[in-house]
């Protein structure tokens, strides 16, 4: 059934408590989901209060996170709608669960609308399960069509009457029709933010007592409007989505002899009910990250809110008697308003949604049952996005999730921060690799620059010391690590250097979640040491900085020549300028190459979170030798498309790859070239040196794997081969790119490969080709047990283990040994046994 109960009619609280009393859920129990875990906790704790001394202990809980250890047995649950739909993902048959209530379905979330898909098709394998679907708002009648017609009902609240008063004075500059200008810099304030606060400013003085509730659009504006509105006889407090529960409970107090003013995002417009608020100041916008399937990227923009945003924000207003609301925008512009707001499938990047559909099975993402079907322009992109993060692969004309993928669903996160953690294990930055991902998704503001302008000066200041020569994400992290290091006052710290306390510790919870999800869903433990040093370039920062381009291919911007001119967008030809908040800005670094998370959308257009510092390796590795693997890939594409115009050119000084092809072929050519740039750069990542530690007899010798940076990636000590020689009678005639993608096939991770350049024969196995090193000796022994002797090219192919020696100096009558603990602190001594001492010196 769908419940559509009015502000005020206590929907979200008292039906759960209906049912449990009533005994209809009998032995099984009543999940109600929220779209936010503030509402999710606030409610449990409100109807814990409520029923207090009816029932049992832990009759009532609360869900924020999920993980496959909790067991669902309580008997009312609040939880979120993405803890119930990953349990939905992980109990087919959602076992012991009677009734789900799904609660707020007017703000149709991604993970509302999936949840609703999913709970549709174990309806028809359970006759017990009951799905009640409650919304604020009168567009119900789209969700009961969904489910087969069902019934709908309308519960009337309690709400007093609400003026309204349209304020299109002291709204926009110029014109109430405009989208108001965004902020210039880090923490400076649109004009409608100084038009709240100052609306705010009027009520306090002129109007009678009652709390005010005053609609912003980001946590940002909410803090601001908090430091700058001052006055004795009012208590000012930010409500928003990242407060922590302490602070969360304070705008649920009463402060007797003085006004309660909250300033808050729009997740106040439904799932609170803040007693005592009389008056709202509604700025008519919201901010909103939008994903645009044409160009593949995310864009930041304030927009206008629906009408029926703008009536659940005046219904704030009456809860507890008459109130008023007052919109800083004209009549006219509320009736262009839409009437409800379009569901975040339609606006958002569908990675997660398409990952978590195929992991349910479904083979084709467009043919999945949503109740808004999304633009299948792009489901198209996000899948392409997967596949380039290797998540999914293409078979038999459908899609399977890879073990990348598997791991992504599991961790429940954006599949680019999820990729980003996984490829930082692979390269022993567990620490890092989780941080990165927490800052990432959490950084919208992590440095304070509020005040006056001497404030904001020296804020300015201190942030220089703060900032990493490569970017704003590498400052993300280093302020987390300095935050992290031992401060015993972290609050004053903060206070000191201009930086968010709030969002630091939000940082560390979204951490903590993705440790413990690590712990008990992928059985990796994170320690808690850093190996990455912000204060020293290392051999880390170049991989942090591949990790983080092969996530974000799409999202590289190249300079333009003059700072006038800014960055052009790779992949759209956009022009836009770093934001003035970047890191790269107070280094004054124009880097040729940067790689950005989103675009900010204002008169002008900003990359924000910005890292730089990319090099030509990697285009020199593609174009190859005399520009031969260049000139296959043109050939092949030429063939393949039919068409004896395409090209591809490479501008070594531009660090650019540029495509001539015509529409209709550019995407098949973009993904051959991106396929081929992906190759070269898991080459160059694992490259390695094979040097013996001294000179001996063939297995004599330790073998050491140096990679970049001299770094030992393996230290061979049981006398193993790593390397194989390759033979075949037609050896001048392979493909190389399709033998060395035959070799990588069983994830073998090459560490580096040479060709011969002459023609020897060798008896009759065929002309040696060349040679393959691996990382570890199991890939070597993998690689000759499966490839040797198979059919390839017309020929047999021969792999021969290599042992790898330094004859230099042999015979010689003494050793000299050099013994070192590479992974242990020496004690400073040893003890050493030899089988013929009279041999030793």
């Amino acid at each position: 059934m769908t419940l559509i109960g009015e502000t005020g009619s206590g929907k979200s609280t008292q039906l759960v408590q209906f049912l449990a009393d009533s005994g209809l859920a009998a032995n099984g129990s009543i999940v109600c989901t929220q779209p936010r875990k503030i509402a999710a906790t606030s409610l449990a704790r409100r109807v814990d209060e409520e029923s207090n001394g009816c029932y049992k202990d832990n009759f009532v809980l609360s869900y924020s996170t999920f993980l496959n250890s909790q067991d669902l047995n309580s008997k009312i649950i609040f939880c979120t709608d993405s803890c119930l739909l990953h349990h939905c993902m992980n109990d087919t048959g959602l076992d012991g669960i009677s009734y789900i209530i799904v609660d707020e379905a007017h703000e149709r979330s991604l993970n509302t609308d999936l949840l609703l898909a999913l709970i549709k098709k174990k309806l028809l394998d359970r006759l017990d399960l009951h799905l009640i679907i409650m919304s604020a708002t009168a567009d119900a009648d789209k969700l009961a069509d969904y489910f087969y017609g069902c019934q709908t009902f309308h519960v009337k609240g309690r709400n007093f009457p609400v003026e309204i008063n349209y304020v299109p004075d002291v709204s926009v500059e110029g014109s109430s029709n405009a989208v108001p200008n965004s902020m210039c810099d880090a923490c400076a304030t649109a004009s409608y933010v100084n038009d709240v606060v100052r609306m705010v400013s009027i009520i306090h003085k002129n109007e009678e007592e009652g709390a005010v509730l005053a609609f912003l659009t980001s946590q940002l504006e909410v803090e601001w409007a908090c430091e700058n509105f001052s006055d004795a006889s009012a208590v000012v407090l930010p409500m928003h989505g990242k407060l922590s529960h302490v602070e969360q409970s304070r705008v649920f107090r009463s402060y007797p002899g003085k006004r309660k003013i909250i300033f808050c995002t729009n997740m106040a417009e439904t799932s609170l009910t803040i007693k005592e608020v009389k008056y709202v100041v509604d700025s008519g916008l919201a901010k909103e990250s939008r994903f645009v399937p044409s160009s593949g990227l995310n864009v930041l923009k304030v927009n206008w809110i629906s009408q029926s945003s703008a009536n659940q924000r005046a219904g704030r207003a009456g809860r507890t008697g008459a109130g008023k609301c007052y919109r800083l925008y004209s009549e006219a512009n509320f009736s262009m308003m839409d009437v409800h707001q379009e569901p975040e499938i339609r606006k958002v990047h569908l990675g997660t949604a398409v990952l978590r559909i195929l992991a349910l099975g479904v083979k084709d993402a467009r043919k999945f049952e949503f109740v808004d079907a999304p633009n299948p322009e792009a489901i198209s992109m996000a899948v392409k996005n997967l596949e380039q993060l290797g998540a999914v692969k293409h078979r038999l004309n459908c899609f399977e999730l890879t073990d990348t993928g598997r791991y992504l669903v599991k961790l429940g996160i954006e599949p680019r921060l999820g990729k980003i953690m996984l490829d930082c294990f692979d390269v022993g930055l567990r620490k890092e690799g989780v941080v990165l991902a927490a800052v990432m998704a959490n950084s919208s503001n992590i440095f304070c620059r509020v005040g006056t302008d001497e404030e904001k000066h020296k804020a300015d200041l201190q942030k220089v010391r703060l900032c990493h020569r490569d970017g704003d994400l590498f400052t993300l992290l280093a302020v987390y690590k300095k935050w992290e290091d031992g401060h015993d006052n972290r609050n004053m710290w903060c206070w000191q250097n201009s930086i968010n306390a709030k969002t630091m510790r939000r940082c560390q919870e979204t951490i903590s979640e993705l440790e413990n999800c690590l712990k008990h869903e992928l059985n990796i433990i994170v320690p808690s040491y850093w190996r990455w040093n912000p204060e020293a370039p290392t051999v880390h920062d170049k991989d942090l900085k591949r990790i983080i381009l092969s996530s974000l291919t799409g999202n590289l911007a190249m300079f333009l020549g003059h700072e006038r001119f800014g960055y052009q967008v790779i992949s759209t030809g956009q022009v836009v300028n770093l934001h003035p908040s970047s890191s790269l800005l107070n280094y004054g670094i124009k880097s040729e190459w940067v790689v950005f998370t989103e675009i900010l959308s204002v008169p002008n257009q900003y990359l924000i979170k910005v890292i730089s510092g990319l090099g030509t390796n990697l285009l020199r590795r593609f174009c190859g030798k005399y520009g031969q693997n260049q000139q296959k890939i043109i050939s092949r594409l030429k063939e393949d498309c039919r068409d004896d115009r395409i090209t591809v050119e490479i501008n070594f000084q531009n660090n650019e790859v540029v495509l001539f092809a015509t529409e209709q072929n550019m995407e098949k050519v973009f993904c051959t070239v991106n396929s081929a740039l992906e190759c070269e750069g898991k080459i160059l990542r694992n490259e390695c040196l094979e040097r013996n530690l001294f000179p001996g007899r063939p297995g004599s010798s330790p073998i050491a794997l140096f990679g970049s940076g001299a770094e030992i990636k393996h230290l061979e000590l049981g006398g193993r081969y790593l390397t194989v020689e390759v033979l075949h009678q037609n050896a001048h005639d392979i493909d190389d790119k399709e033998l060395i993608f035959l070799v990588d096939s069983i994830g073998s991770g090459i560490a580096n490969f040479h060709k011969s350049t002459g023609s020897f024969r060798i008896a009759s196995d065929g002309i040696k080709w060349g040679k393959f090193t691996f990382l570890k000796p199991e890939n070597a022994e993998d690689a000759v047990s499966k490839f040797n002797g198979i059919e390839f090219n017309g020929s047999s192919l021969k792999l021969v283990p290599v042992c790898t020696f330094d004859n230099r100096g042999l015979p010689f009558p003494a050793v000299r040994a050099k013994l070192c603990w590479p992974r242990r602190h020496s004690s400073g001594r040893a003890l050493i046994t030899c089988a013929r001492s009279r041999e030793m010196p």
